[in-house]
């Protein structure tokens, strides 16, 4: 924000000085000429600069301050700004307004800003009763009775402004709290259905058409679903922004409440007209219904908000959701696992399990695959397409691979076995490898451990060769070229192999499903595994399987010549320790004595 400048003595209500004045003059100007001000506009704009300062340095002072919304709304009130009306538009332009034209961000002053708005109607109606109280009490007997009357109409105009949205009349959300407070407590028995209902992209109507447009779409969306609501005894609020809320009592199970979504949303999608502006609107809802005394209105509108983020990511054909139970718990579950991630690997949770690779033709251990393992103290073991999915999304994956790989390394390290060391087998993201640092976090960890680069292999995504970028090109054959061996986790035929430093092919594991005796899939399987196999070596890349589960498979991957292989039926997954002891016989614990 900038500094203050010097004003001209001419007209300094023309020519605003700083931001600051510059918003005063709005905010002067939105306000309804309802009160006698000594001093007349100057005196008006005065004030209203002196409390702009106070919001501003309340938004984004070093400390949360909620009482300066308290002082804002006492002070409008001292100054003779004392019409409700007043406050009614001076809580609407500084909600929509003083963070965008003062260029503030970030949640915690949007969330201070909310707090000071509240405060602010509290402090003008707490101090509006006190002026009401004391002028009565000022005035003889018979005008005491009419100061009374006076200051109930008042207060019941300051009930109104705080329970209502002043651009669509509307009650907002605190009225619809409070009415769904009421209900439940009166039907106790009966069910109760809630739909919010989001008029999708409103910010980039906002911005690209002004807030005048988007003002009277709300309007106009306020007018279309009053209408609805009227006709149906619904109840119908605007809760902020881009939501409105329909409540509807006594419903006797979710249709009810769906049939009110399918009754709303073509009201909002309905094209319209507005300024010269031909506007094609979009709506989501999501909705909640269920038995009475089992909510709470807190309850029912998260339950209804969560269900409107569901309709959001992936109900676009039907444009509604229903609650549902179950999903909830699948999304806290991810939420927690989600917050739980980062301080996984320094409490302990996160290890590493190591599954044999076989060498088919005799038998041989020669590498083994260290796959993730997070064993959560509430949830128990994750897994880990799960868990690296959900360290991706919040930006841990590459620290955490990391430390993953270091670990493995220095264990694979110290393992020995004849004729030759066993390789250590690493999965790697395509994440890891546009990360700008995996060829030095790769390294590190060798040098670090000592181990060969050799013996290390890491195995990526069929994807990563369907987008051979420059990066990732550079990234593969700088790993293959430190004597890293690459595999790649084949979900399709040889394409892009031949360009590739690729020495390893994983066969996709469905190749596997049909290969059963018993089954009339098992000609056909194998005959396209045998095709597949013979392409590869004609590359010469050795192949490996993964996922083998029974005899039929392992006798039909010798049959056609598959190199390597590991699954269930070879070897189970073992801890590090258990490793250790099978590489490194001085380590195995002595035979029990019988």
């Amino acid at each position: 924000m900038t500094g203050t400048q010097p004003r001209p003595q001419a007209d300094p209500l023309r020519e605003p000085a700083d931001e600051v004045t510059q918003f005063a003059t709005v905010w002067e100007r939105s306000l309804p000429r309802t009160n006698f001000v000594p001093g007349g506009r100057a005196r008006r704009l005065h004030v209203l600069q002196t409390l702009t300062r106070q919001m501003l340095t309340a938004v984004t002072g070093p400390a949360a301050d909620p009482q300066a919304g308290f002082r804002v709304g006492r002070d409008l009130v001292d100054s003779g700004m004392s019409d409700p009306q007043i406050m009614a538009a001076s809580v609407r332009f500084l909600r929509l307004r003083l963070l965008t034209d003062l260029r503030i961000t970030g949640q915690d002053a949007a969330d201070r800003l909310t707090v000071l708005i509240d405060q602010l109607a509290l402090g003008f109606a707490t101090t509006l009763q006190d002026v009401v109280r004391r002028a009565a009490e000022d005035v003889g007997r018979d005008e005491r009775v009419a100061w009374r009357t006076h200051q109930q109409h008042l207060q019941q105009q300051v009930r109104h402004a705080l329970l209502h949205d002043p651009l669509t009349g509307l009650p907002n959300r605190a009225a619809f709290t409070a009415y769904l407070e009421v209900v439940i407590a009166g039907k106790p028995t009966a069910r109760i259905g809630v739909c919010l209902l989001n008029i999708q992209r409103f910010g980039a109507i906002n911005d690209t058409f002004g807030t005048t447009t988007a003002d009277q779409l709300l309007q106009l969306t306020a007018h279309r679903l009053r209408g609805l609501a009227t006709g149906r005894d619904y109840y119908l609020a605007h809760l902020g922004a881009d939501t409105f809320a329909l409540a509807v009592e006594d419903t006797t199970g979710p249709d009810d409440a769906i049939k009110a979504a399918d009754a709303a949303l073509p009201l909002l999608r309905h094209p319209c007209r507005i300024d010269g502006h031909d506007l094609s609107v979009t709506a989501m809802a999501g909705i909640v219904e269920r038995p009475a005394a089992q909510s709470s209105p807190g309850d029912l509108l998260r339950a209804a908000a969560m269900a409107l983020t569901w309709a959001r990511r992936d109900n676009p054909a039907t444009s509604w959701t229903l609650f549902e139970p179950a999903r909830e718990a699948l999304d806290v579950r991810r939420h927690q696992l989600t917050h739980a991630l980062p301080g996984a690997v320094g409490r302990g949770e996160l290890t590493l399990a190591y599954q044999p690779i076989i060498r088919l033709r005799d038998n041989t251990i020669v590498g083994m695959h260290a796959l993730p393992r997070w064993t959560h103290p509430e949830f128990g073991p994750v897994p880990a397409s799960e868990f690296l999915d959900l360290a991706e999304r919040v930006g841990v994956l590459i620290p955490l691979a990391a430390r993953l790989l270091r670990d493995a390394c220095a264990r694979a390290a110290t393992w020995q076995s004849t004729p030759e060391p066993p390789m250590l087998s690493v999965d790697c993201t395509i994440s890891q490898l546009r990360d700008p640092t995996i060829l030095t976090t790769v390294t590190a960890a060798l040098d670090a451990s000592g181990l060969p680069p050799g013996r290390l292999q890491l195995a990526i995504a069929q994807e990563a060769l369907h987008d051979l970028s420059d990066d990732i090109a550079f990234t593969l054959d700088g790993l293959a070229r430190t004597g890293i061996h690459i595999a790649v986790n084949n979900t399709g035929g040889p394409a892009h192999l031949a360009e590739s430093p690729v020495s390893t092919v994983i066969l996709d594991p469905r190749l596997l499903d049909g290969i059963d005796a018993y089954l009339p899939t098992y000609l056909s399987s194998t005959t396209t595994l045998a095709w597949l196999i013979a392409m590869f070596h004609d590359l010469d890349r050795t192949v490996t399987a993964i996922d083998v589960d029974h005899r039929d498979q392992l006798e039909a991957l010798n049959d056609v010549g598959c190199d390597t292989a590991r699954g269930g039926y070879l070897a189970h997954p073992m801890t590090g320790t258990a490793a250790d002891q099978l590489f490194n016989p001085s380590n195995r614990p002595p035979p029990t004595p019988r």
